[in-house]
Order: structure tokens, then C-alpha cells, then sequence
């Protein structure tokens, strides 16, 4: 949760994705790290990283790192 208001509150579009109700999704996140991670599980670009615990900092650079990705605060 705090990662998807995080994201809300820069006004970052994002895809939330149930791992629980989507056994397609599950299965390429574990093709893509090589093994199951803790959500939240983010993309990036081609960069995907379990995101468990929350990291504004970690996310923040993340981001920082794409530039097709916005993060001014919507505030």
C-alpha cells in the first residue's frame, strides 16, 4: 500500500497487478528474478526489484533512472 500512494501522490501512472488472481503475472516475476520475491514488486523500464520493506529513497531513484517516468509531487 504505502508504495502505490507513494506513487499516486507524485502523480507516477502505474499497473496494479493481484499476483493472487494472476498466476501469469506470478510466473513472470519469478522467470525474471530467478526466484519469488515479497511484494510489492516493481518494473521499471527493464529493471524489476521487490520493493519489501518500502524504500521512498530506493523508489525515488529508481524512478530517477527512467526518464519517460514524472515524479513531481502532486501536492
Amino acid at each position: 500500500m504505502l508504495a502505490k500512494q507513494f506513487l499516486k501522490q507524485r502523480n507516477v501512472a502505474f499497473e496494479d497487478i493481484l499476483l493472487e488472481s494472476n498466476p501469469a503475472a506470478k510466473s513472470y516475476i519469478i522467470e525474471r528474478l530467478g526466484r519469488s520475491a515479497k511484494v510489492p514488486v516493481i518494473e521499471i523500464g527493464d529493471r524489476m526489484f521487490s520493493l519489501n520493506p518500502f524504500d521512498p529513497n530506493r523508489l525515488t531513484a529508481e524512478l530517477a533512472m527512467d526518464a519517460s517516468v514524472s515524479t513531481e509531487s502532486g501536492n
